[in-house]
């Protein structure tokens, strides 16, 4: 999901480009899609680090969703006028309703993302409850208590010693003090 908003971040980058290049005149309905698509590619950014990813894309939804409803007011008022054959700036309706279009298709499929992943959740939680409460047989032992270190060799602490070297060990010589008056 995270690179999705950030190719949706520059779509809307890429949309306000185009507009500015087709025409030398300019209004401000045109800056617009940059202004919702620069803040839609930081969080598809931020939501590439797997422990902000939830909320970064709750955050780009939110974004899309007020983008969607503001390019949907803008288009519907910049239509009204252009269908009763007023004079309009076809240009700037053209790039909101492109604006609204490609927010609405975000909103989508962000929402499909998280709810997705929220059932698989609750799908993952609910196998973790029935393995933790039915064990497969009486004595079978939980594999979370279960420590994973194995004990060392009980006859010698290092592995690595010969049985020769074992024995040898095993019997300790007593320290001799050399009698200087000898």
């Amino acid at each position: 999901m995270a690179r999705i908003g950030i190719v949706f971040g520059l779509v809307l980058f890429g949309l306000t480009i185009v507009g500015l290049s087709v025409t030398t005149q300019k209004s401000y309905t045109q800056f617009v899609p940059m202004m919702f698509g620069i803040p839609l590619l930081f969080c598809g950014v931020v939501s590439l680090n797997p422990h902000r990813r939830g909320d970064a894309v709750f955050a780009a939804m939110i974004l899309a969703g007020v983008g969607m409803a503001i390019g949907l007011v803008r288009t519907i008022v910049l239509a009204v006028p252009w269908l009763t054959g007023g004079e309009v700036n076809e240009l700037s309706l053209e790039l909101v309703a492109g604006m609204t279009a490609v927010c609405c298709l975000f909103v989508i499929i962000a929402e499909r993302w998280r709810r997705r992943r929220k059932a698989e959740k609750v799908r993952v939680e609910k196998a973790r409850r029935q393995a933790a409460a039915q064990p497969s047989s009486p004595l079978a032992v939980n594999p979370a208590i279960v420590d994973p270190v194995t004990p060392a060799p009980s006859d010698s602490e290092n592995p690595y010693q010969t049985p020769a070297m074992l024995n040898e060990t095993s019997r300790t010589p007593t320290p001799t003090i050399d009698d200087p008056t000898k």
